[in-house]
């Protein structure tokens, strides 16, 4: 069987012209190089090389061998440092995971477009889902990192980081009066307790649907649930048709929708739309280690931001 060892041999002794040489370089006795030499050409029923006084020249069909062994060797290198770059996690794929409302942060399609120009050779992969679902992919492998916004407690090697804890507000149909006149001091949960709610609902009843009616239970009544969407932005839209109400992360109001307007919550409301990065702590490719150190840079960034709010 023709190995990578043998193509070595010959490129030597084609380079060298000498068997003695072409043994030093590889750093192997003659005999042995001789015998291998003799038993490839015996295996091929081919003389790869002519023998002469002054040493060897490879034969017409030693120069064809040479020529496939240069290729051949040069695609194995080829491979193995793609091999390489993967495993430092320079290029290969990254997946990403994100809620419906986690992308609607600014901060994260920017560290996704800071991740891109820092490893343009990695593939990124984006996956929207629930949390669940997100969970999912991370426990199988097929999502290396995941914004969700469900706090789970850490299982086996899940790593669980919150990145951000903002706050939530109200969206109203333009037409509403708490649109037209809005509380100076912010509206309380309690002032809702006689509208008809728009929530977007996961499948499982996670994430910011579960935190919202926990929060108006809280304030002391069960939110009349007029319609569910199945994402965020659906219901907004539900809202700017003057279906109801809804409650949605501060963020949220960077992305303009006609006809609807946000009023802030009361500052003592205990309700916040918390964001959680979760990934495999056990396999960390450069790649994903970048990725987590840019997460966490948002989480920094926001405290500092919070803590310049409070002393203003």
């Amino acid at each position: 069987m023709l190995e990578l060892r043998h193509l070595r041999s010959l490129i030597a002794i084609s380079e060298e012209g000498n068997l003695t040489r072409a043994a030093e370089r590889l750093g192997i006795q003659q005999p042995p190089l001789t015998r291998l030499l003799r038993a490839l050409e015996t295996d091929l029923g081919i003389q790869l090389f002519e023998r002469h006084a002054r040493g060897v020249h490879p034969t017409s069909a030693g120069r064809s061998m040479i020529k496939g062994a240069y290729e051949v060797l040069e695609r194995v290198e080829d491979t193995l440092e793609d091999v390489r770059r993967v495993a430092r996690g320079e290029s290969g794929e990254l997946s990403i995971g994100f809620t419906n409302s986690a992308m609607c942060h600014p901060s994260l399609p920017a560290a996704l477009g800071e991740f891109r120009e820092a490893w343009p050779d990695v593939l990124l992969s984006l996956t929207e889902g629930n949390s669940t679902l997100l969970l999912g992919g991370i426990r199988d492998g097929t999502i290396d990192a995941a914004f969700i916004r469900t706090s789970i407690a850490d299982l086996s090697d899940i790593a669980v980081e919150l990145i951000l804890d903002e706050p939530m507000v109200v969206a109203l149909p333009s037409t509403h009066r708490f649109a037209r006149s809005q509380p100076s001091g912010g509206l309380m949960l309690k002032d809702l307790a006689d509208e008809d709610f728009i929530l977007y609902q996961s499948q499982y009843n996670n994430g910011l649907y579960k935190t919202v009616i926990d929060a108006c239970l809280g304030a002391g009544f069960t939110p009349n649930i007029k319609q569910k969407a199945p994402q965020l932005m659906s219901a907004l839209n539900l809202v700017a048709g003057g279906l109801g109400v809804s409650l949605v992360p501060q963020s949220v109001h960077q992305h303009h929708i006609n006809r609807v307007s946000y009023v802030l919550l009361a500052p003592n409301t205990p309700l916040t739309a918390p964001l959680y990065l979760v990934f495999r702590s056990s396999k960390m490719s450069g790649a994903k280690l970048y990725f987590i150190h840019q997460a966490r840079r948002i989480r920094t960034a926001e405290k500092a931001h919070k803590t310049r709010m409070t002393e203003a």
